[in-house]
């Protein structure tokens, strides 16, 4: 029977691959559709964009495009 799911055993390794798992996709994602919007409006990207929380608003530009781009992240994912 190989290949059958545990659902009775506790994998901490697992658990915690699933999560870094999870977080590289969204990141990763993340940063292509920043990429991608950056792109279309000729800005240059940042990682500020992504993890500044002064950026990530709707009152300037830059803040729209990030928030533009979350947006799209996670209508796609």
């Amino acid at each position: 029977m190989a290949g059958q799911f545990r659902s009775y055993v506790w994998d901490p390794l697992l658990i915690l691959s699933q999560i870094v798992l999870m977080q590289t996709v969204y990141y990763g994602s993340l940063g292509l559709w920043l990429a991608l919007v950056d792109g279309l409006v000729r800005s240059s990207p940042s990682l500020d964009q992504m993890f500044d929380a002064e950026i990530l608003g709707f009152s300037t530009p830059p803040g729209r495009l990030s928030m533009m781009s979350f947006i799209l992240n996670a209508l796609t994912w």
